[in-house]
């Protein structure tokens, strides 16, 4: 997972890096040369790193997901699902 992470970042800041560099030797100022660069490095990094950010998207969502069936491990909970199973029980 950290590499995917790695990978994205670094390829989006070195897209800004790079415009913000050629904008600077362009002879713009400081402040547009870094709006420009970002604008540019956004949607550079939309076009043409959809597939590390498929690959990250993928990977936090297989981190995050979970099943209806699993829960969260709690002793309390255990507990008091075993209060509610035997009031049930005596229904």
């Amino acid at each position: 997972m950290k590499k995917l992470w790695l990978v994205f970042i670094s390829a989006r800041i070195g897209l800004f890096a790079l415009f913000l560099t050629v904008f600077l030797l362009l002879g713009f100022e400081g402040i547009y040369s870094a709006v420009i660069a970002g604008v540019l490095a956004l949607a550079v990094s939309l076009v043409f790193l959809n597939k590390q950010r498929d690959a990250l998207s993928t990977e936090i969502y297989k981190r995050t997901r979970r099943d209806k069936n699993d829960g969260v491990p709690d002793a309390d909970a255990d507990v008091e699902n075993a209060i509610l199973d035997s009031k049930e029980d005596n229904k």
